[in-house]
């Protein structure tokens, strides 16, 4: 007879490199929480049973009937056979049947390459948050600790008195473990499993006398603890304020005028110093007529107003200027503002 049609052909891509790393860190985060979910001891041992018990790689029937899986610790095994619900109307455990066992001394754990985590018990910045609360916009910090890494060993032992129970069984492990290690994925968190060494146990008679084939395997779960209890979410500045301190007073004129009269010649001289308003104001006492603009320094241009008339705009006076006594004269220089202006006025007194 012709063979039928392949129905189960995956042909969906998968994922590789970096799109695959993003995966697996939105499987960590997944679950409608932000922080990645924690993992424990019990979490693991759990992984593991559904591992053995479920997987499709694993997972052992004999005549359309499901092999029970069995987790135990090795006080119970006697205790268990007693009770067991897997028996036979003689109150005899059915063949076949999968134990899984934990070895209680868990070791340091190689999941970091043999790297130690660094010391102090830090928290590390896992991901920024944007919140809002009806007002303000802010960011939570979401931090984590570095897991701490541990190694549990399971011995996976089938018992059965069919030899070929046993080679399907042993022929499902070595084809999981072809690649050196499978990955079980705990609350998210994908962790390497390791196939130790496969060991034969059929010489016992616990079972009365009974012939049968028990093999065991060891594998070592390379895993983390990741406690719950250790994260930190920390509210953080929800807007950054500057401050800048404004003096409203106006900045008074610092200008040294100095006029001096020896005989009939006068010398105005003017200092205007460095961040002070380049405008200054005098009343004449006597009259004078300016005929020359001398030593003028760190300054552009000079614009000389009497009585709110500009009379001069430069710096090369041409035409002497008359001031008459009582007269309002105004100097507006052109200066940088660090710098420092000066200049000299020279004329007869009238």
């Amino acid at each position: 007879m012709p063979k039928g049609y392949i129905t189960n052909i995956n042909i969906k891509s998968q994922k590789i490199g970096p799109e695959r790393r993003q995966e697996i860190l939105d499987g960590i985060a997944d679950k409608g929480t932000f922080l990645p979910r924690s993992v424990m001891e019990e979490d693991m041992d759990e992984t593991f049973i559904d591992f053995i018990q479920s997987d499709k790689r694993l997972s052992l029937s004999i005549d359309g009937e499901k092999v029970p899986v069995i987790f135990l610790t090795i006080q119970r095994w006697i205790e268990f056979t007693k009770t067991w619900q897997f028996s036979d109307e003689y109150k005899n455990i059915k063949l076949p049947f999968i134990t899984i066992i934990r070895k209680p001394d868990i070791q340091q754990g190689q999941n970091q390459a043999g790297l130690w985590n660094i010391p102090g018990d830090r928290t590390y910045t896992y991901m920024k948050v944007p919140t809002w609360d009806g007002i303000r916009q802010g960011v939570d910090v979401y931090k984590v600790p570095q897991p701490t890494s541990v190694d549990l060993t399971y011995e996976v032992r089938i018992f059965t008195n069919k030899l070929r129970h046993l080679n399907r069984f042993n022929n499902k492990i070595q084809r999981a473990f072809q690649s050196r290690q499978c990955y079980i994925n705990v609350n998210g968190h994908p962790m390497p499993l390791h196939l130790e060494s496969i060991g034969d146990e059929s010489n016992i008679d616990d079972f009365e006398n009974r012939r049968f084939y028990a093999q065991m395997f060891e594998m070592k779960l390379l895993g983390y603890i990741l406690d719950e209890e250790d994260y930190e979410v920390i509210p953080t500045i929800n807007r950054t304020m500057l401050t800048l301190e404004i003096d409203e007073n106006k900045i008074t004129p610092d200008v040294i005028f100095e006029p001096k009269k020896k005989g009939n010649v006068a010398t105005y001289s003017f200092v205007f110093k460095p961040k002070t308003l380049p405008q200054f104001s005098f009343t004449a006492q006597y009259g004078v007529i300016f005929t020359q603009l001398t030593d003028i320094v760190d300054t552009t241009r000079i614009t000389i107003s009497i009585n709110n008339i500009i009379v001069f705009d430069g710096t090369i006076l041409s035409t002497p200027i008359t001031v008459n006594a009582n007269d309002i004269v105004t100097i507006k220089i052109n200066k940088t503002y660090l710098a420092t202006g000066m200049f000299k006025l020279i004329g007869n007194t009238i």
